[in-house]
This record gives C-alpha cells, structure tokens and sequence, in this order.
C-alpha cells in the first residue's frame, strides 16, 4: 500500500509576533487591540482604500480575528512601534497555498493620527510604515513560508500601497476594472514578486523591469 502523501503546510506560530522591520514589530494582534483595527478600518479615508468599502460590524469582525480567520493561510496582523510599542496600523495577506507556495499580500492600513505623533521617533531617511512592514512581510514570506511568488491588487489611487509594494521590489504585471462590493467600480493594479527576483533584491541584483521604483530602494 503506497504511503498517504501529506499536502504541504505553513508551520509558524498563530498568536503572538512573527517578525520585525526597522522600527516595527508585526504580529498577530492582541484582544485588546482589534477593537481598535477595526475602528481604524472603519474610518471613511481608510474604507475607501479597500476593494470591500463597506464599514465593518466591531462584534463580527472580533470573532472573525479571534476564531474565524483561516490561520495561517490568511492574516491580518498587527503593526506596532519597536519604540514604545504603539500599534500604527495592520497588514496581512489572503488566499495562501502552500501548494503553489503563494499568497496575496494586502489588508494593510495605516494610523495617520498616531503616526503623526511618533514622527520624532523615526531615523532620518526613514522609508515609512507601510514600506517597513511590507518589506519585513515579503522577506517573511519567502524566508518562513518558502514562497514561491507573492501577488498583491491595489486600487490605482492607493498611493500608500503602491509605494510601499514598488519599494519592496514588486512589478506591475497587469491592470483591469473592477466592481466593489458597494457597487461602485474602481481601476486595478496587479503585481506580483517572485522568489527569483526577491533572491536578486535581497542580494543586491536589481533587475525588476515593471518596476519603476526599484532604483529608489536604495534610498
């Protein structure tokens, strides 16, 4: 009888951190902090960012973090200060496979209000939240889940997100129109980085064309 071939798993931790950037940790959050995630992803500036618009139900959102989120295949995970430990936002990704080896980088929002409080605390040069912790998740990804290719879809006036996915070495592969669940219809950009070209990044080789950031990476 011919042995029972097991699919492929990720094997990382479902609570607590997961990794750090320059000047953030990333991590799963914590019961007090998803009230908060929630109201931020319920301000209007930050709703209208996301391919789903519609404000979030706090008590469903909170079961959906805490028990209904298929962990470790998708995530949303925390995003806090290293310095004094304030939590500025979230990212996180869909649609993992283990099979393919992908996942569908996003879910990421920023806390202005706090971030503008904090200013002092960042070294000069400093490339900004969404970029730190975007570029700390790729190299996640690739290094503890063993990626293959990592996607991404934006909204084409995301200009956080674009920046932030550019900067960490991802090309544009494709654009289309798309229909929100609200009703209302917004233009797309797909990227996408694979484990070959994040090779190259990481060591130096830049040679990403469809990115007409990467030059800027060096700062």
């Amino acid at each position: 009888m011919l042995p029972v071939t097991q699919p492929p798993t990720w094997r990382i931790p479902l609570r607590g951190p997961l990794f750090e950037g320059h000047c953030v940790r990333v991590g799963w959050p914590e019961p007090d902090e998803i009230d908060s995630l929630t109201a931020l992803r319920n301000r209007p500036q930050v709703c209208a960012k996301f391919l789903d618009p519609r404000p979030l139900d706090p008590q469903r959102n909170r079961e959906w973090i805490d028990h209904g989120m298929r962990r470790p295949y998708e995530a949303l995970l925390a995003i806090r200060l290293k310095r004094g430990g304030a939590l500025v936002g979230a990212i996180g990704w869909s649609r993992g496979d283990p099979s393919e080896g992908s996942f569908e980088l996003g879910r990421v929002m920023i806390d202005a209000d706090v971030l503008r409080r904090q200013r002092r605390n960042f070294p000069p040069g400093y490339a900004g939240v969404a970029t730190d912790a975007g570029t700390a998740l790729r190299d996640f990804g690739f290094r503890a889940l063993g990626l293959t290719v990592m996607r991404s879809v934006f909204i084409d006036d995301n200009r956080l997100s674009r920046r932030a996915l550019l900067l960490g070495g991802a090309r544009i592969v494709g654009g289309s129109r798309m229909q929100r669940a609200d009703g209302s219809e917004v233009a797309v950009t797909r990227l996408e980085l694979r484990r070959e070209e994040w090779e190259g990044l990481v060591e130096g080789r830049k040679t990403f064309p469809g990115n007409p950031y990467w030059r800027q990476a060096d700062g």
